[in-house]
């Protein structure tokens, strides 16, 4: 019998073996060849529009991006669009369970989604009152990719990228009809039910969908229930003037059950968010104009008597002009106000507003070297000017290695519960800051096999917490005290094989010092989907070590490896029928967690589930 902690190594061991065999099949290995041999040349261009705010091949972008694919999205076996994420490098999802909560940690760096921007189709989704994102508000019902931008991205985004951001990027048909209807049933008394239907035609694109998903949780008083709708609309007016709008509205009821040590009875909290945008994309030859208002809008209700109400309202304009060549200029601006109500304690209503400035530059030079740089002036009604400034270089050492390297700040502005709204709160917090320098490289190793690494540092200072207040009251009191400085090292190999085999082997490494509390030092992620005519199936491994619900490496909580897997099989052209079982191996583990109203601490895990579900489409 395998020793309990090295089976995960030995999976992911098998499954590189496995992979390579496979490869070793459709591809003849060659020795190494001259520069400019095709075989060396990035097969997959894929072009992302987060890191940059307009299309650029992913192998170009200074900053370290993730991408998950179309292909990825598709065989997920989860229950909201950011618990996909959790199989990647660099990337830690805290949760209660397989419903509710999904916060994603970006490098450590989270905080319920305070210290990360989290956006759909570049509109940011932001709670008013406390800046954070309601993250099992994004339900799998409309996404098409996700672009992930780990490490600070304030340059671009502002104040809530200090980390990095999330950008869920929605499905827009290329048919001229669309309609797809799935349900599912499985353990725990899980029941799902999806509908989307939407078309394409002349200039005219809609898509529409409904998301309904329930269950009576894996631990008494975790049951769950939510509801969503989405729309998305788009016209191109005259050819080179295009019009956009789209909403959503999510309302769901989450039973949590506490933590080991601290379980909870009959408490719940009930999120109805909703976010409408309407944008303008006009193009004048090599230069782009996009244009967009928008609104979120939340009640909150929770069993221990909080009520509340809040809203974000924005307006952001950027501008990307070509007309000279090898270099690509994007200026901007961006004006939001943010605010809401309470209706217990404590009782009252606040506001505030910010605008910004920013610009983004990047020059090719000698077909080989790729130089970015880029600033933004932040202007908050409350704690003033804030400068955020960024470097970054791509050099394409051959047409199989591509070496980057990026110098950036980040920075958080401080939110209305931090400085108005508990009896600790303080007007006088500035924002907190964090400085990251990042080093990674990209290597084509051979047709369809991709290597990547990068390491990285941050520090960050400024940080707010909640400290003892010297001339008290209040006992405890906001100040921008906190520090850390954290290190790391991410090494990926990704396989695509044509149209039937990709994978992915990952490992990350995290040094957070003394902050080691729900932060992983060890994460190996694993995956392999093999697509065929009439089935297709999927796995996804992950190990997770070192790992603490406490700081200074105190209360360890035990490894544990997962695996999840999926299996399709195509009835007919119209119908697919699809098994899900996470946990093959039924492991006890558990994550810690910190959420609203909860006490921090950690979090029994779901053991196995099996679901069972049929789905529709034309």
């Amino acid at each position: 019998m395998l020793h309990k902690s090295r089976t995960p190594l030995v999976i992911v061991a098998f499954l590189v073996s496995v992979l390579a065999g496979l490869h070793g099949e459709a591809v003849k290995m060659e020795p190494a060849a001259k520069d400019d041999d095709p075989r060396y040349v990035h097969i997959r261009e894929e072009v992302v529009v987060t890191a940059t705010m307009s299309k650029q091949e992913l192998k170009d972008c200074a900053f370290s991006v993730q991408l998950v694919r179309p292909e990825d999205v598709s065989v997920a076996s989860a229950s909201s669009a950011l618990n996909v994420l959790s199989f990647y490098p660099g990337l830690f999802v805290r949760r209660s369970g397989d419903f509710g909560r999904a916060d994603v940690d970006i490098r450590g760096i989270g905080q319920n989604g305070r210290r990360i921007a989290v956006l759909v189709n570049g509109r940011p989704e932001k709670m008013g009152l406390f800046g954070c994102a309601v993250t099992h508000a994004f339900p799998m019902d409309n996404v098409e990719r996700i672009e992930v931008v780990k490490g600070p991205a304030s340059v671009l985004y502002g104040g809530e990228a200090l980390g990095g951001v999330i950008n869920i990027i929605t499905h827009m048909p290329q048919k001229k009809f669309e309609t797809g209807f799935s349900a599912s049933y499985g353990s725990f008394d899980t029941r799902q039910v999806n509908l989307r239907h939407g078309g394409k035609q002349e200039g005219f694109g809609y898509f529409f969908t409904f998301d309904h998903r329930a269950s009576d949780g894996h631990v008494p008083n975790s049951s769950y229930s939510g509801r969503s709708f989405t729309g998305k609309v788009d016209l191109d007016l005259t050819g080179s003037l295009a019009f956009s709008l789209q909403g959503k509205y999510f309302d769901g009821k989450k039973y949590e059950p506490g933590t080991i040590d601290s379980p909870l009875v009959d408490f719940w909290n009930d999120y109805r968010r909703g976010a409408v945008d309407a944008s303008l994309r006009k193009n004048w030859g090599r230069g782009e104009l996009l244009v967009r208002l928008y609104r979120n809008f939340g009640h909150h209700v929770f069993s221990d008597g909080w009520d509340s109400r809040d809203f974000t309202n924005g307006v952001m304009a950027h501008y990307t002009d070509r007309s000279f060549q090898c270099n690509v200029l994007t200026v901007g601006a961006d004006y939001r106000s943010f605010g809401g109500e309470s209706q217990g304690f404590p009782a009252g209503q606040w506001d505030k507003n910010e605008g910004s400035l920013f610009f983004h530059d990047e020059l090719v030079v000698g077909e080989r070297w790729i130089l970015t740089g880029g600033l933004r002036l932040q202007m908050d009604s409350l704690f003033g000017n804030e400068w955020t400034p960024h470097v970054g270089v791509v050099f394409q050492a051959t047409p199989a290695t591509s070496i980057r390297g990026v110098v950036n700040k980040g920075f958080r502005s401080p939110q209305l519960n931090e400085l108005y709204m508990y009896p600790a709160a303080n007007p006088e917090l500035e924002p907190e800051r964090v400085w990251n320098v990042e080093l990674g490289i990209e290597q084509a190793l051979w047709e369809g096999l991709t290597l990547q690494a990068a390491v990285f540092r941050m520090k960050g200072s400024n940080m707010i917490q909640t400290v003892v207040n010297g001339s008290p009251p209040p006992l405890f009191i906001f100040r921008n005290t906190g520090a850390f400085d954290f290190h790391g090292i991410e090494v990926g190999l990704r396989v695509d094989w044509g149209n039937r085999v990709s994978g992915e082997v990952s490992y990350a490494y995290l040094d957070t010092g003394e902050a080691t509390q729900g932060r992983p030092g060890h994460k190996f992620d694993a995956s392999l989907r093999v697509r065929g005519k009439w089935m297709s199936a999927s796995l996804q491994g992950q190990y997770v070590s070192d790992y603490f619900a406490a700081d200074f490496a105190r209360q360890p909580l035990p490894s544990y490896f997962l695996l999840n897997g999926r299996i399709i099989v195509t009835v007919s052209r119209q119908i697919e029928v699809f098994v899900d079982v996470n946990n093959v191996f039924d492991t006890d583990y558990l994550v810690f967690g910190d959420f609203p109203g909860m006490n921090a601490g950690a979090y029994q895990m779901p053991g196995r589930s099996v679901n069972i579900g049929i789905r529709f489409k034309q």
